[in-house]
Parts: structure tokens; C-alpha cells; sequence
């Protein structure tokens, strides 16, 4: 099992092309960032690639609806050849409740909009025209004016439902999976190679990854609390909430929504979600503390890739992050 480390701080990018040299000096495959309000994710990868000779560079996730798929091949292609083929795009669907008001997207059809976009990216790096006209997403006689052309990007699907998790079997390099337990990945890794499989391709070349969350601090309990206010952030994402439900976490996802509710602050937030939780959708501990019996449990699970997304614990980003590499590394 490979691991990675994910950043989504708000850090200047100066600092961050810094943590990239640190994060492959500590020997890790790879680092990622999502795209939400702050920088520009596709040109964070190339600030960190350019710092940085092996690091691969990921990105989890682009929502689909941000940019057109020619629009984003085009980006791949050039991050490709600008990375010497070091990057790594998690595609994903988002949610309606950012994708509508901040970018006037029409989110429908989240699967068969995935499914399209997969082929006409799938069509464009392969140096073909586009060909789609699909319900959500259409290109054609698009081709990209890129010669020698790099070679095609790793394009994992964000999924958490079961036919999303197809999909990625199916028409992804693999799938990038998200507040999962160990019990989770091997369920949902199961379903993606089977899917893999049916469709005549080697279950063996699907790659299965996933963001875990990991916060480390001086002191424990700061660490837990600041895990625990991460879980219950996206607790109230109904994705999420339905997510952690399918998991067995449903009773602990009501007790954090009432506490929430009841102006609970995080350490009341930690003692609603309760341990099972909190030692199942992340890890949390002390520069003393030892993650490696946490790591086998994802790596006996199955999984291929995992990330280790940092969680602020005590208010200097910075300073996380490098807890977090010297705990993993």
C-alpha cells in the first residue's frame, strides 16, 4: 500500500511548493488538494510538481460541472507534460449545494454526467475526437493541438453509492473513496473490481485509494476534538450523513447533528460521535502515539493508496502538516 498526504489549507503557495519537498523527502507516493473556494487546485499540482522531482500530484476532486471536459483535457494533457506524468485527477460530482449557487450549475443525472465526461476525456487523451452527445454532457470534433502528446492521466472516480463505485470499476482508472472505514474500503473495493471484471477489464489495474483523515497534536484530546469536528462538519452534507448510515454510524451521526443543534463545542461533538466513530473515519493521536496498527487495517483491507488528509489540530496549518508527515513517515 502506498500512502500519500492531502493538504486543503489555506497556505501560501510559496509555503506549500516547501511541504511539497518535505513530503517526497519523507519518502511519501503523493500529494493532494481539493478544489473548493481557495486556490486554484490544477495550478497548486504544478507549483508542487515544479518544487519536486518524484512526488506524484493529485487532485480529489475536481467537480465535474466546473469546467467542460475538453476544457479539463486540455488542463490533464498539460499538467501531464509539465509533470513529466506525475498527475493524478480525482474527478467527482460534488454537491448541489455549492455547485448550483457558486458556479450556476445544473447538477442532474450526477452518474450519467460522470459516465460522460469519463468517455470524452477518455476519447481526447487517447488522441481522438470527441464524441459525445450525451443527456448531460456533449463534445464533438474536439481534438487536442498537443504534439508528442503525454501520456494519458490517472483518472480516479470519486463514489460512495454502489453504482457510482461501478462506474469507477468500469470506466475510471479507479476510485477515490472518502470518509471510509477499513471495513468500508474492502466492501467497496470488492464492488469496483467486480465491476472491473465484468466488463472484460483486469480487476488487478483498478486502483483503489482513499482519503483518511489523520490529525495529530501535542496534546490528545486536541487532536480527537479537531477530528471530530471534521466528521461532524460533513455529517451534515446528506451524502455524507446517508455515507456514514450505510456504514453503521447512523446513531452516531443523530447524536452529533443534536449536539450541533444544542451549540455543543467540539469536545462535545467528540463525546457525541462517540469511539467507535472517531477510531473507525480517522485517526487521531500524539507524535508518540504509533498509526501503524491503523494503516494495516486499510492495507489488509485491500487498498491500494491511501491518502492521509490532514486535519488542523491546534491552528497552525503548517505545523499539522508536518505533524502529520512525521507520525506517517
Amino acid at each position: 500500500m502506498d500512502v500519500g498526504i492531502g493538504i486543503s489549507e489555506d497556505l501560501p503557495v510559496a509555503v506549500q511548493q516547501q511541504l511539497a519537498v518535505d513530503v517526497e523527502g519523507a519518502g511519501f507516493r503523493s500529494l493532494w488538494t481539493n478544489e473548493a473556494s481557495g486556490r486554484d487546485a490544477l495550478l497548486l499540482c504544478q507549483a508542487w510538481a515544479a518544487a519536486t522531482a518524484t512526488l506524484e500530484v493529485g487532485v480529489g476532486v475536481v467537480p465535474l460541472w466546473t469546467r467542460s471536459p475538453a476544457q479539463l483535457a486540455m488542463a490533464c494533457a498539460t499538467l501531464q507534460e509539465a509533470t513529466g506524468g506525475r498527475f493524478i485527477l480525482g474527478l467527482g460530482v460534488s454537491h448541489p449545494a455549492t455547485m448550483g449557487p457558486w458556479h450556476g450549475a445544473d447538477v442532474r443525472a450526477p452518474r450519467t454526467a460522470a459516465r460522460e465526461a469519463l468517455t470524452i476525456l477518455r476519447q481526447l487523451e487517447a488522441g481522438e475526437p470527441s464524441d459525445v452527445d450525451g443527456q448531460v454532457m456533449r463534445s464533438s470534433r474536439f481534438r487536442l493541438r498537443i504534439s508528442p502528446q503525454p501520456p494519458p492521466t490517472t483518472r480516479l472516480l470519486a463514489a460512495m453509492g454502489p453504482r457510482m463505485l461501478e462506474l469507477a470499476g468500469t470506466d475510471a482508472d479507479g476510485v477515490l473513496l472518502n470518509w471510509s472505514s477499513a471495513e468500508e474500503v474492502a466492501r467497496a473495493g470488492q464492488r469496483v473490481r467486480s465491476a472491473a471484471a465484468d466488463a472484460g477489464r483486469d480487476p488487478a489495474g483498478v486502483e483503489v485509494a482513499t482519503y483518511v483523515r489523520v490529525a495529530v497534536a501535542d496534546d490528545h484530546d486536541t487532536a480527537l476534538t479537531a477530528l471530530a469536528g471534521e466528521i461532524a462538519t460533513y455529517a451534515a452534507l446528506p451524502a455524507y450523513a446517508a455515507h456514514f448510515e450505510r456504514q453503521g454510524f447512523g446513531d452516531a451521526v443523530e447524536r452529533v447533528k443534536a449536539a450541533h443543534k444544542a451549540g455543543a463545542d467540539a469536545a462535545g461533538k467528540a463525546e457525541a460521535l462517540g469511539e467507535r466513530a472517531l477510531s473507525q473515519l480517522g485517526w487521531a493521536g500524539t507524535p508518540q502515539d504509533d498509526p501503524a496498527d491503523a494503516l494495516a487495517a486499510y492495507r489488509d483491507a485491500g487498498l491500494d493508496h491511501l491518502v492521509a488528509r490532514v486535519v488542523v489540530a491546534g491552528g497552525d496549518a503548517a505545523a499539522s502538516v508536518h505533524q502529520v508527515v512525521r507520525a506517517l513517515g
